[in-house]
């Protein structure tokens, strides 16, 4: 609904338009009728409309020195001078108040629904960014914004969370994991709103390989969610990946909003499954912890300290055909593998091993023979196991060439196929060769040369844009940047450039 508030100190000419725009318009509604300039601004100051219309000549103050208090605190609402023509220059100055337009009296239906149509169109739009802006905030910070508005009133709301591929670290993964979203068209998006009477947002979410749609209608309309869900899902599901979805609750209170993003966001860590497509509605979790699978427990009691290649090649491969029988969430497989892991180091391993990251491997293995081929190259380096596939004889040479190339183009845009054009090897390959030369992933080593870079730029640059910064050091993306930031330093991108200039904080 679009609020209006009338200032004029003629009662039949003021009643005469409210009756125009309340009988004619049913997205408009008249909030007040004020008689001067200073009941104008009480009541604009109190109800916060969205459309004035004023004279100019009234007693006390007059229009023109209502707007201009109006300007002065800051506000900048739409407003229409009400003149006739004895006052039309009055009005053409107005116009250097930000005033959007004028109405001559008598008042032309003609004229007025212009002024209307104009103004619904703008509203809408500013509405629109307005709720874009409010729900990514919402998401990416879990907070509400700090000045209180909520642009969501009287609407429900169902967040749809797609994952392509595994649920990665939002650390460090942009760098050379390139999302598999398509993109959608606007016209796309336009089509299933006017369809379904909604609108829809489609928003960053907490990881790289993640797009969040949300949902939003009046709440007394009904939604049939899910065909709406599944029609999204063919805008944008991914050509060559596993693709999960994750559907919110519904709220009709966006107060709500922070309660429903953590709930749907923790169901899916515990229960988005790996290595295959899912489509799940977010319920109740229970308290029940999750523990290391009896098989794998099993599996693992028959290690010894120096076991053969073969039964490592053995054991991998029956943990991988169990995992993919029960069709485990990518949470239990983190578990059973850090148990893996961990029964593997023996004492006499300790100091002489860089331990695998197993969320790392997750999120850097697109299928279940992907993550077979990674586990057992990592056993094989836990035990010393030397393999002439595995480590070439230029491999040392090979290796300092690819750290040296990313110490010279960390900042463009890196992705898996870079390595094999270059270097002749998979990404998979020279990671292992690089992260055993290093003790660090190609990825990670990225993203400290970006970060570093970074916060080099905020110290000695304390005026510059965060969306230069992130855009200088080779992110695509500043809201994904700000995060990643805040993971490796604990702090907003912004509060460290604060830090930076103690004398700007107030």
């Amino acid at each position: 609904m679009i609020n209006v508030i009338i200032v004029e100190d003629e009662p039949a000419i003021a009643r005469g338009l409210s009756l125009l725009i309340t009988q004619n318009y049913c997205d408009f509604q008249v909030l007040a009728l004020c008689r001067n300039g200073k009941d104008g601004l009480q009541k604009i100051l109190e109800l916060k409309p969205d459309l004035i219309f004023t004279d100019i000549s009234m007693p006390g103050m007059n229009g023109l020195d209502m707007i201009q208090e109006l300007r002065s605190r800051q506000m900048d609402t739409r407003c229409v001078i009400l003149t006739g023509y004895a006052e039309f220059k009055y009005a053409q100055t107005a116009i250097t108040l930000g005033v959007s337009d004028y109405l001559l009296k008598p008042i032309a239906p003609n004229t007025l629904d212009n002024i209307l149509t104009t103004c619904r169109t703008q509203h809408q739009s500013t509405l629109r960014s307005l709720r874009s802006e409010y729900l990514q905030k919402i998401l990416l910070d879990d907070t509400q914004p700090e000045d209180g508005y909520l642009p969501l009133l009287s609407c429900s709301c169902t967040l749809l969370f797609f994952f392509s591929g595994p649920m990665r670290s939002n650390l460090y993964t942009e760098t050379i994991i390139s999302p598999d979203f398509l993109p959608v068209e606007k016209q796309a998006i336009e089509k299933l709103e006017e369809k379904h009477k909604i609108s829809l947002f489609l928003l960053h979410g907490r990881h790289h390989n993640e797009k969040v749609a949300a949902i939003t209608a009046p709440v007394s309309q009904p939604l049939d969610i899910d065909l709406i869900s599944q029609e999204i899902c063919q805008l944008i599901r991914p050509l060559d990946a596993c693709f999960h979805l994750v559907i919110s609750n519904t709220v009709t209170d966006c107060q709500k909003l922070q309660e429903l993003t953590r709930s749907a966001y923790l169901y899916a860590l515990f229960k988005v499954p790996f290595g295959i497509d899912s489509i799940q509605k977010c319920q109740a979790l229970t308290d029940e912890p999750i523990h290391v699978s009896a098989k794998i427990k099993q599996l693992c009691g028959g290690l010894s300290d120096r076991p053969s290649q073969e039964h490592l090649k053995d054991l991998i491969h029956s943990m991988i055909k169990f995992w993919q029988k029960e069709q485990v969430t990518q949470f239990q497989l983190l578990t059973d593998m850090r148990y893996f892991i961990s029964s593997m180091i023996h004492d006499h391993l300790k100091e002489k091993i860089i331990y695998p990251d197993p969320a790392e491997l997750i999120s850097t293995a697109p299928s279940w023979a992907d993550l077979e081929k990674e586990l057992l190259f990592e056993a094989k380096q836990i035990y010393g196991i030397k393999d002439s596939s595995d480590f070439p004889e230029n491999q040392h040479s090979l290796v300092y060439q690819v750290k040296n190339w990313l110490d010279k183009n960390f900042t463009t845009q890196i992705t898996y196929k870079i390595f094999q054009d270059l270097f002749g090897h998979n990404e998979k390959y020279l990671s292992t060769l690089f992260k055993a030369e290093f003790g660090i992933s190609p990825s990670k080593y990225i993203g400290e040369l970006r970060l570093n870079m970074a916060k080099n730029l905020m110290e000695s640059n304390p005026d510059i844009l965060l969306k230069d910064v992130a855009e200088m050091v080779g992110f695509t993306d500043a809201f994904y940047f700000s995060r990643v930031f805040k993971a490796h330093e604990g702090i907003s991108p912004s509060a460290f450039m604060k830090n930076q200039n103690p004398k700007e904080i107030s």
